[in-house]
């Protein structure tokens, strides 16, 4: 399951303890389409290491400002409540790329 978080649930959400992955995404951008499904997929498959929301950058400006989200889409990897690793847009267009950096990122291989 993915989360859609906002600007009163995201605290709440990557500070809940343990592993948080965040997607900053919107839905003109033609690689955040591109990756929908590969997202929804490693969310599924990694669901008992992490939990899993995403975050329309059109719709919650201030989340996207907070984290200096400066190309999408973007992956933030939280770990108790603190950013811990990013995937920025340039590498973040492909399932496989996802799923590369997910894997390092969450120490699962």
């Amino acid at each position: 399951m993915i989360d859609q978080l906002n600007g009163e649930t995201f605290d709440n959400a990557v500070g809940d303890g343990g592993l948080y992955v965040v997607k900053f995404y919107t839905k003109w951008c033609p690689d955040c389409v591109r990756t929908e499904m590969g997202y929804k997929q490693l969310a599924e498959t990694l669901a008992g290491t992490a939990r899993f929301g995403q975050v329309n950058a059109d719709e919650q400006p201030d989340l996207a400002q907070r984290f200096s989200i400066r190309g999408i889409p973007t992956l933030i990897v939280f770990r108790d409540g603190q950013e811990s690793d990013r995937l920025h847009s340039r590498y973040c267009k492909t399932k496989a790329q996802m799923e590369e950096f997910l894997k390092a990122a969450l120490g699962t291989t």
